[in-house]
C-alpha cells in the first residue's frame, strides 16, 4: 500500500456512484488497524472542480475527490491498487488542508 494509491471502491452499494478511493494516510504507518481514504466520484461538471474538490484522472477519465467524505477501511479491503495519484499530490493536500484548516 503506498499513499495516493487509487482503489476499486471496497463499499459494493457505492461503486456506482464512487468508483474508487484514494489511500491518504501516511506510508510512514506500519501495519495500521486502518486506512484513511478518499472517494472519488465521476466529474460531470469540470467548473464543479474545486480546491476542495479537485479534478483527478485515473485511466484517462476525470474524477473529483470528494474530500469531505473521507473515511477508513480496514486494510486487508483495499487490495489490488489500479493506479497512483502521486503526481496529484498538491491538490490533494490543497483539498485536505482547505478541510482541516480553511485555506
Amino acid at each position: 500500500m503506498a499513499q495516493f494509491d487509487v482503489y476499486p471502491n471496497p463499499l459494493e452499494e457505492l461503486r456506482a456512484t464512487h468508483p474508487y478511493v484514494v489511500q491518504v494516510q501516511s506510508h510512514f504507518l506500519k501495519r495500521p488497524v486502518a486506512v484513511m481514504a478518499v472517494p472519488l466520484a465521476p466529474l460531470d461538471n469540470p467548473q464543479h472542480a474545486t480546491v476542495l474538490n479537485p479534478k483527478l484522472e485515473v485511466a484517462g477519465q476525470a474524477f473529483v475527490l470528494e474530500t469531505l467524505a473521507i473515511g477508513s477501511f480496514e486494510p486487508g479491503e483495499l487490495r489490488s491498487p489500479l493506479a497512483n495519484l502521486g503526481q496529484d499530490a498538491q491538490a490533494i493536500w490543497d483539498a485536505l488542508d482547505y478541510a482541516l484548516h480553511g485555506y
